[in-house]
């Protein structure tokens, strides 16, 4: 039986600007995806993406190469892309921080109002214990609060988890889970642009906001910037390690305040999310927030939510199926938002009860939560015992949507497919190669710039190791640098 724990893990910079010709562009070919750190021997892992104003993207990875001076861990790097996908840093990326990690937890990337970069890390470069830092990073490669950036926290409690938004006002909000002695809390802290925390505490040095509830775990899912210089928190509730997780959320403005209510938003409490698993969820363009996640009681079952900018959930409490077959299951969704229409678009993993066949499917959902592709969802790819379709991700095209997942064999080798859906669930383009290359592939990121140029960034073991890898898909789904003058005829 399939394991469905879908982790997002708990697990001095030369800056150097070269030449737009110095490294490779897109590839126009799935089986030479363009390679962002490719170092032999060493294991590269859990890629970020985030889109510029000018086209671009920031790429932020892990990377534990054994030949670099001891002592060794997974350290922190970072790419920039200009739009036609030229490596505007070294090869390999630049190294923002060299740490002693041995293993690695799920981390923040994203952009600020300025065009920098912005992550948060847990960081060992203060001590034994990995506390959280936060540091800017400008476009040409140069870390703007120094090179040990900005550290949030000292000693007990232990931080997991941390990430980072880049407010409409210019400012960064980190998040992260705290352990305390019997259960954990969330802490929030707003910077200005120099790095000044916004959010007093009287309880914890250069933190601010606390999230609590008495003998209830609270852990970080997801964090993004909203309007007026506020964020959006979501965050795993339990009591117990065998207890129901529940989904939260919460809206804080520029200033610090609960604007959700001291209670906080309960997106899902009407079974349990799956252990280990955090999910994300989008920014709906008008101070709301667009949820998807599956349950794993009382069943394996896939939902989705919208809750509006003043914290009403807009679907029925719980959420909205995406299906109501009884005999499969569903698992790991992936959203997006249509905001002129206020669609939501969602692509799964489906399965058989017994959870030895899968396939892709995908559902819409109108303005109402009222299911668009039928009660059963549309068929993708159909059960199959060949292969495992997983890591499914979905980006907003047009009307409709791209669909990419990982097409893996009995022996972990896969590619990586796509298909473009228009808004009646018609497929455009039929099923294409995003990468051939038969090779173990895991993690995929997706990202999409303002010309509508989308990307999959992934881990790769094509060379033996884990490198990180990246290709572009054209609104047309071709790959590599597009033709816009055919595009306009």
């Amino acid at each position: 039986m399939k394991r469905h724990l879908r982790l997002l893990f708990l697990p001095i910079v030369v800056a150097v600007t070269l030449t737009a010709t110095a490294w490779a562009q897109w590839s126009s070919d799935p089986n030479q995806n363009l390679a962002l750190s490719d170092i032999q021997g060493a294991d590269q892992v859990q890629a970020k993406v985030v889109p510029l104003a000018n086209n671009g993207f920031f790429v932020s990875w892990f990377n534990n190469n054994p030949n670099d001076p001891p002592p060794n861990g997974y350290d922190t790097y970072l790419q920039r892309l200009d739009a036609n996908g030229f490596e505007q840093f070294m090869h390999d990326g630049i190294q923002i921080a060299k740490l002693t990690n041995s293993s690695t937890e799920d981390y923040g990337l994203d952009v600020d109002t300025q065009g920098n970069a912005l992550l948060a890390f847990l960081d060992t470069r203060e001590g034994d214990e990995q506390q959280v830092t936060v540091t800017k990073v400008s476009p040409s490669g140069d870390q703007l609060w120094g090179p040990n950036g900005i550290q949030l926290t000292t000693g007990a409690p232990s931080a997991h988890q941390p990430k980072v938004a880049g407010t409409s006002d210019g400012g960064v909000v980190v998040a992260y889970t705290a352990y305390g002695p019997t259960y954990s809390f969330i802490v929030l802290q707003k910077f200005d642009a120099n790095g000044k925390p916004q959010w007093a505490s009287s309880t914890l040095q250069n933190n601010g906001i606390i999230l609590s509830e008495n003998k209830a775990d609270y852990m970080v899912c997801d964090l993004h910037a909203s309007d007026n210089g506020s964020v959006i928190v979501s965050f795993s509730r339990d009591t117990g390690f065998r207890s129901n997780r529940y989904l939260y959320a919460n809206k804080i403005s520029a200033s610090g305040q609960l604007l959700w209510g001291a209670k906080h938003v309960h997106v899902w409490d009407g079974g349990s999310l799956q252990l280990g698993n955090y999910p994300s969820f989008l920014t709906d363009g008008n101070g709301g927030a667009v949820f998807s996640w599956y349950s794993s009681s009382p069943s394996l079952q896939v939902y989705v939510q919208r809750v509006n900018s003043a914290g009403t959930e807009v679907f029925p409490h719980n959420g909205v199926v995406a299906s109501t077959n009884a005999s499969q299951i569903r698992v790991s969704p992936s959203a997006s938002y249509r905001q002129s229409t206020q669609e939501i678009f969602v692509s799964y993993e489906e399965e058989d009860s017994l959870q030895s066949v899968s396939g892709v499917y995908a559902q819409k959902f109108d303005s109402t939560g009222t299911r668009q592709w039928g009660d059963t969802g549309l068929v993708i790819v159909p059960l199959q015992g060949n292969d495992a379709e997983i890591f499914e991700q979905t980006v907003q095209i047009g009307d409709g949507a791209f669909v990419f997942w990982v097409d893996q064999q009995v022996t972990e080798v896969g590619t990586i497919q796509g298909v473009k859906l228009d808004n009646a669930g018609n497929t455009t383009c039929a099923q294409f190669p995003v990468s051939s290359v038969l090779a173990e592939k895991s993690r995929p990121w997706t990202a999409q710039a303002a010309n509508t140029n989308t990307v999959v960034a992934f881990q790769d073991f094509r060379n033996g190791n884990s490198d990180i890898y990246i290709q572009n898909v054209n609104p047309d789904c071709t790959l590599g640098i597009e033709n816009r003058m055919a595009r306009r005829k």
